[in-house]
């Protein structure tokens, strides 16, 4: 791979770094997706350093509260006893620096020794980087920059078929995309998800009903239920949805802003239909990047009109502004305003 397509690949060059044993003498690793992170974080911890002197060559140091004088030290500070030594920075600001960093990074960074690897780590911070600053000029020159966004869904597909294998247990395609459907695309979630599906199946063939019984929904796959529920006439079914995400301890406002995107993505799921667009048009217009979740749009959209979707769209933006003022009970609101979309649907 040319040094050009590296730096314009930062995940790709990470991990071929890996493979060659050849490392950057700085790695910004940033993104999404955690499990992927931390999974090469680690890989880095087990690969720069060896491992039997990591209390001497591996120094980890919080964003919060550090000092010039401390990065300074662990920079100039030799390696014992190795080549190399690691030093992993946190949740450090790299754009907006405390004060004291702004005139001291840009030439530390530029001049790093030949023995230092140097990894800042976005957990909280998103780290997308500010390239109207000078301090990116410098980063681009030396260093890697691996952002890990979510994977898609045939890539997922693929990852949860493995860790199915690795414990023991089959998942079909089509049962796996529902899981990533009911549980999120986050790995970390899914992993977890996966574990306790494997311990429920009795035959070893992850199904549907097993990821029913044990797995927990999304706040986007209980308001497609929800939303499901209305269009199907059973509003005690979805005032109990609304009343199981409250006592779940989620924002009422964050409940109405999911059930008002979902509405909207029936009104373009169905726009979509009537313009006879096709399935990539579709994941475009409602920001999805999964086939899945598209067709159960599709098909939930079949089930309302038209008029009745312009209806409900125009009950959310009402809704919306009420949930935003103090004096409102926040839950009769969001109930009133499924009865209303309940009552709007039986007009017709």
């Amino acid at each position: 791979m040319s040094q050009e397509k590296s730096k314009s690949n930062g995940k790709a060059q990470l991990i071929r770094d890996l493979k060659t044993g050849e490392f950057a003498p700085l790695y910004l690793i940033s993104g999404e997706e955690s499990y992927l992170k931390e999974y090469y974080l680690q890989q880095l911890r087990e690969n720069v350093i060896d491992p039997t002197f990591a209390d001497f060559n591996l120094i980890e140091l919080e964003g919060k509260g550090m000092t010039p004088e401390q990065l300074t030290e662990a920079v100039d500070s030799y390696p014992a006893m190795s080549e190399k030594k690691l030093i992993i920075l946190t949740d450090f600001d790299l754009y907006k620096p405390p004060a004291g960093f702004s005139d001291m990074l840009p030439a530390l960074l530029s001049d790093l020794p030949e023995y230092v690897c140097l990894v800042f780590y976005f957990d909280i911070l998103d780290g997308k980087p500010d390239k109207r600053t000078k301090l990116y000029k410098v980063l681009q020159k030396i260093g890697c920059f691996a952002e890990f966004s979510h994977m898609e869904e045939r890539e997922l597909v693929a990852w949860l078929e493995r860790r199915a294998r690795a414990l023991g247990c089959m998942i079909a395609p089509d049962d796996a995309s529902y899981m990533i459907f009911l549980c999120g695309n986050s790995m970390t979630n899914l992993a977890g998800e996966m574990e306790k599906a494997a311990a429920h199946t009795t035959t070893g063939q992850i199904k549907k009903y097993n990821i029913d019984a044990v797995c927990s929904p999304v706040l986007d796959a209980v308001v497609f239920d929800l939303t499901d529920a209305i269009t199907a006439g059973k509003f005690d079914r979805a005032v109990s949805l609304v009343g199981d995400l409250i006592a779940q301890k989620n924002n009422e406002v964050m409940i109405f802003t999911t059930i008002t995107r979902h509405i909207q993505r029936l009104y373009a799921a169905k726009l979509c239909a009537e313009a006879r667009a096709g399935e990539k048009q579709l994941m475009e217009m409602i920001g999805s990047k999964s086939p899945y979740y598209a067709k159960q749009i599709q098909t939930a959209a079949r089930r309302v009109s038209l008029r009745w979707l312009r209806k409900a769209a125009s009950l959310c933006a009402q809704t919306d502004a009420a949930l935003k003022g103090s004096a409102v009970d926040r839950q009769k609101q969001i109930e009133l305003t499924l009865l209303s979309m309940a009552s709007a649907l039986k007009e017709g």
